[in-house]
């Protein structure tokens, strides 16, 4: 699977909300308000799996009960 428009979106977030790690990672529910691309949560979350996947983006700690990401060094070159 290749990189598309809302994995980019989603690594943008990431990048301008400044969650480079665990300690400043931002929930999927955070990333959700700030995503306006009209996604169903199960599309965001196979988005997630496959960033995480290929290391552009890491979990963090959990956030009562959503998940948090941050942006990977590797995440960073690929938005360029």
């Amino acid at each position: 699977m290749a990189i598309n428009r809302t994995h980019l979106i989603l690594m943008t977030i990431l990048s301008k909300k400044n969650a480079m790690s665990a300690g400043t990672a931002i929930s999927t529910e955070e990333i959700r308000q700030y995503c306006a691309i009209g996604k169903s949560s199960t599309t965001l979350h196979r988005a997630f799996c496959f960033l995480c996947s290929e290391d552009y983006i890491k979990q963090g700690v959990k956030d009562g009960k959503f998940f948090t990401y941050y942006i990977t060094n590797k995440g960073i070159e690929k938005l360029g």
